[in-house]
């Protein structure tokens, strides 16, 4: 899933090649009365080449300290990519925070994943499964970008509350609440075992687990996707909050597009797999996405979405080949489970976004948004 760059391994030619880039950035950021246009041309100088050039750089020395000292491997690691979690915070704060709108402020939320998933295929250490583990499926990047986040999100004067103190509202349900999680635990199991069949009945009451053993690989692919795809939804649904606070429609369309993103986003499966299974992939995204998005609009909780997801993921790498390339064959069946993995999440989403659980989740809105109030720390 995670492609390598091609330049991965040749890092004199990128010291060359970058090196004249590095130094027009430092050039522009030192000059005191630029232009407005020559500031926004380097901040997004900053913003496409600096994350990668700087931190991919700092775990390519990783390689080369490792390479030195291998049966030091396990500590160089440790130190290095502990440093390489809080890297990005100044980038956050003197770059990120600077960011305004809402189509920029999106596009950097998403173009910090995929650097920092290629600054991850940099590292390796030589003997070492653990440390190789959470960089080649992506752990320690959704660790980097959740610190990463909760930065951006301060320098752009939200509180930062993707875990809201549970205040019970006169319109908040405990049986809205219970439904929710009920219905997150069933769609669990029948993502991981069901779904077999040619008929509506077998496709939602047949279920075969495939034989399951736990593996560092399949812990660590499901958390990664449960942490950095989740804080990325928070980020997502902040921004789309404020571009749309005047609209009375804010929650539902702010729903509705964050799901639409989330589905998109597995369009990068594409080329591991085929187009015809990604497609129905990135179909299930977005019907899981509309799901995730209302429960964390009712609930305040991104933990449990993180949750949620986590287990969507980890049941099916727990299975023989669970981490395989999805197929699709057009099959009655295929067809039933793609069409029930849309349908019921808009149905439920349709149920949310009206009467006292609509009221729920526009207070929380206002939570989420909610600005800072004293000094910032930086």
């Amino acid at each position: 899933m995670r492609h390598q760059l091609w330049l991965q391994h040749n890092e004199v030619f990128l010291l060359i090649f970058f090196s004249p880039l590095l130094v027009l950035m430092l050039l522009l950021e030192l000059w005191q009365k630029k232009p407005p246009k020559v500031d926004t041309f380097n901040r997004w100088l900053m913003i496409i080449f600096l994350p990668l050039l700087s931190l991919g750089g700092w775990i390519e020395l990783m390689n080369v300290v490792a390479k030195i000292w291998p049966r030091m491997g396990a500590i160089v690691a440790f130190i290095f990519l502990l440093i390489g979690l809080v890297w990005l915070i100044p980038f956050a704060i003197a770059v990120g925070a600077e960011v305004k709108w809402t189509v920029p402020r999106l596009i950097l939320v998403f173009w910090m994943i995929e650097n920092l998933m290629e600054i991850c295929t940099l590292g390796h250490i030589p003997g070492n499964k653990f440390f190789n583990t959470i960089l080649s499926t992506g752990l320690w990047a959704a660790f980097a970008y959740t610190i990463w986040a909760c930065f951006l999100a301060r320098g752009w004067g939200y509180n930062f509350d993707f875990n809201l103190k549970f205040k019970k509202s006169i319109n908040f349900s405990d049986g809205v609440l219970a439904f929710l999680i009920i219905f997150g635990i069933v769609d669990i199991i029948w993502n991981a075992f069901g779904g077999y069949g040619n008929n509506l009945f077998s496709v939602l009451f047949s279920y075969h687990a495939d034989p399951m053993k736990f593996t560092l690989n399949s812990f660590s692919q499901a958390a990664e996707a449960g942490i950095m795809e989740e804080m990325n939804r928070y980020l997502v649904i902040i921004v789309l909050l404020y571009a749309l606070r005047k609209n009375k429609w804010q929650v539902p369309v702010t729903i509705f597009i964050s799901a639409l993103f989330f589905g998109l986003l597995h369009f990068a499966n594409f080329g591991w797999q085929k187009l015809a299974p990604t497609i129905a992939q990135v179909t299930f995204a977005f019907g899981i996405g509309l799901f995730f998005a209302v429960v964390y609009l009712y609930t305040g909780k991104l933990w449990l979405t993180m949750l949620m997801h986590f287990f969507v993921d980890f049941l099916i790498f727990l299975q023989e080949n669970g981490d395989q390339p999805g197929t699709w064959n057009g099959s009655t069946g295929e067809w039933l489970v793609a069409i029930i993995s849309v349908v019921v999440p808009v149905c439920i989403y349709l149920w949310m976004i009206t009467g006292k659980r609509k009221l729920v989740m526009e207070e929380n809105s206002r939570r989420i948004l909610q600005p800072v109030t004293n000094n910032l720390m930086y």
